[in-house]
């Protein structure tokens, strides 16, 4: 069978296309905005501190199921490991020997995305991914050291699959972005109605009138926007109005939220699906690249089917990610189960508070415990809210007991939770000894299920009074004061957890 577009028909002359020739020039323009944008995240971490405050001062990192073996550096092997992520950018940046370079810096981004699942951001999955396609892709072959340095022959092309897999990565976070913000609290303009009203835009509106307006024209704008983006950059004719669109969009997110580099990354990499010449047109090279067909060989090798074989298994994967929430019964903004790898963006505000008591299996003996002698503030804010990382502190407070005691505790939690500016609820069942419970990533019963509705107005009374407020029969199972008669302090751990942010930032 031979890749020749005149003969080949139906799904193997589309298949055959995925290796035509194409302009090279906007995938190069890709390679070096993506390095040097990896090369000044990783200096920013290192720079204002993050590297210390994410993985060097905690005790305790929140893992994902399996991977336990993940851990960090010892001594300062973490800013060494960032400093070389910044170098390995600058090389990727460069072209210089690309393929161990970018290898290396997929591997060494994707271990500190692993490292601590308090740390998940959306943006850093994208990263992830797209680091681990940009060995597999020839974005050197032109604009590089490589290609100066005789150890890649200059090509001003590529095979269309390259570009075709980039614009696939690009794409996943705005249409799966608006696939999920399909659900009755974002359609009723929540959490953006609490954001806009709890931030530096309230002065702009008078209370509850144009910022109800707003909220809802936000909410649905932004679905609108990310389901209809990607065919319109597709379609010629609106491509250059969808791209405007985009940068506004990012924009105004990169106003309203505190989301890192994710709006400047994507209005970079959103150029990708401009025509793959676009560089050299705004360079004043007009002179066209020569495209002759199909690139390599001309059969259909056992080594394409293979390729192309994977790519559809990894195309159905990341499709169906994305859409595992809908294997779950209750909200996933509450739960939290299938909201990880799924694109869910700015979906859910969160405010909550955690109190953890340990009771001796053998004397039946109970006592609570100062959570931030074992997590940071900041990792407290996202276990507060997260069942599956509630479980897992559960189990790290258990062996810590158990190693400096000797003694064997069941480990119960008090957690309320607000979501959306819902009257808070138990997240989950106090009666259930969390030590006990496996981490599977699977249903849970000991989640307690969401039954409060979306209210007229916003829950608004801190969380260090939400026990004044509410009557709940558990919330006798912990005291409020320890023996001596001062505050206890999980109690005050408690009151440190709450949170009030959209989404886990993308």
């Amino acid at each position: 069978m031979h890749c020749n577009l005149g003969v080949a028909s139906g799904r193997q002359g589309w298949l055959c296309r995925l290796f035509d020739n194409v302009d090279i020039a906007s995938l190069v323009i890709f390679r070096i905005g993506f390095g040097l944008m990896m090369t000044a995240w990783a200096l920013h971490y290192l720079w204002v501190g993050r590297v210390d405050d994410l993985y060097m001062t905690p005790r305790f990192h929140f893992t994902y199921p399996g991977l336990d073996f993940i851990t960090p550096w010892g001594g300062v092997g973490m800013k060494i490991h960032f400093v070389a992520l910044a170098f390995l950018g600058l090389l990727v940046a460069i072209g210089s020997v690309y393929r161990l370079s970018s290898t290396l810096l997929a591997a060494g981004f994707t271990y500190v995305f692993l490292l601590d699942r308090a740390n998940y951001q959306n943006h850093y999955y994208l990263l992830a991914l797209i680091s681990w396609s940009m060995p597999l892709m020839p974005a050197h072959r032109t604009m590089s050291v490589d290609v100066l340095n005789g150890h890649v022959k200059r090509s001003p092309v590529i095979p269309a699959w390259c570009l075709c897999l980039t614009r696939f990565h690009i794409g996943l976070p705005y249409f799966f972005g608006g696939i999920a913000k399909i659900n009755s609290d974002w359609l009723a303009g929540e959490p953006m109605r609490t954001h806009l009203a709890t931030t530096d835009w309230g002065p702009l509106f008078s209370e509850w009138g144009p910022v109800e307006v707003a909220a809802r024209f936000l909410s649905w704008g932004g679905l609108l926007f990310d389901l209809a983006v990607i065919p319109l950059l597709l379609w010629k004719p609106t491509r250059m109005w969808a791209y405007l669109a985009s940068v506004a969009f990012h924009l105004i997110n990169a106003h309203l939220f505190q989301i890192h580099i994710f709006p400047w990354f994507m209005i970079f990499a959103t150029t990708i699906f401009f025509d793959c010449g676009w560089p050299r047109r705004l360079w004043r090279r007009r002179a066209p690249v020569s495209v002759t067909g199909s690139s390599g060989p001309a059969t259909w090798t056992g080594r394409r089917r293979a390729g192309v074989a994977a790519a559809a298994v990894y195309v159905i994967v990341q499709c169906i990610l994305p859409l595992r929430h809908m294997a779950y019964s209750d909200a996933t903004n509450w739960t939290e189960q299938g909201h990880h790898f799924a694109w869910r963006m700015m979906l859910r505000g969160k405010t909550a508070g955690v109190r953890f008591l340990l009771t001796d299996r053998a004397s039946g003996e109970s006592v609570q415990t100062d959570l931030l002698q074992y997590i940071t503030p900041e990792q407290l804010t996202r276990m507060a809210r997260d069942p599956e990382m509630i479980v897992h502190c559960a189990h790290h407070l258990r062996d810590r007991f158990r190693a400096s005691l000797n003694r064997d505790f069941e480990v119960r939690a008090v957690v309320l939770c607000s979501l959306n500016g819902r009257r808070p609820q138990l997240l989950v069942d106090p009666n259930v000894d969390l030590s006990s419970v496996r981490r599977n990533g699977f249903e849970q019963a000991w989640i307690m299920p969401l039954t409060e509705p979306l209210p007229d107005v916003p829950w608004t009374v801190p969380v260090q009074e939400w026990e004044r407020h509410i009557s709940i029969p558990e919330l006798t199972f912990l005291g409020r004061m320890s023996s001596n008669g001062q505050p206890s302090r999980s109690a005050v751990a408690a009151d440190e957890s709450q949170v009030r942010r959209i989404g886990d930032s993308p």
